[in-house]
């Protein structure tokens, strides 16, 4: 058996809506959540990932039968359940207070993440204002600033992600 190794996903922009999103939506398969909405109950999974969901044709049973398997069966991969995720971002706010913030997923599936995700926080971003929306401004106090010779700060950033 191949054994597969570890996957870090490192994010930039981790305290916004998608990296909260992208977080929560991991741990709430890997906790196998389940949550009440308006249409019922729903459960985490992982329909609509091509590595976890869709299967491939190895070919034909003697009666013509088709004969698929998962694609995660076929080749070694990692399972999504055990990524490892960080980031940086320009807010310090937990990844729980970006979650409510997005306003993405259903409250009750919130609720449940919160404690997971509470003592998430991203590391300190560069702060370069060509690439911040006007509408961003609000969360910049996670930064380091960027000096006029790019080359002054890679130090301090390098240093910090090692």
């Amino acid at each position: 058996m191949i054994r597969v190794p570890k996957l870090g996903l490192m994010l930039v922009g981790w305290g916004g809506n998608n990296g909260s999103t992208v977080t929560a939506a991991l741990l709430a398969n890997k906790l196998k959540l389940s949550w009440e909405t308006k249409e019922g109950v729903k459960t985490a999974n992982w329909y609509g990932s091509l590595t976890q969901a869709s299967t491939v044709k190895l070919g034909r049973r003697v009666k013509g039968e088709d004969v698929c398997v998962p694609i995660s069966s076929m080749l070694p991969m990692v399972n999504p359940d055990d990524i490892e995720i960080d980031g940086w971002d320009i807010s310090d706010v937990n990844l729980a207070e970006a979650m409510t913030r997005a306003r993405v997923l259903d409250v009750n599936l919130q609720v449940q993440l919160r404690p997971y995700m509470t003592h998430m926080r991203p590391r300190r971003s560069i702060y370069y204002p060509d690439f911040i929306a006007s509408n961003q401004l609000f969360k910049t106090e996670n930064h380091y600033m960027v000096p006029r010779k790019k080359t002054e700060g890679d130090n301090t950033f390098s240093c910090e992600t090692r």
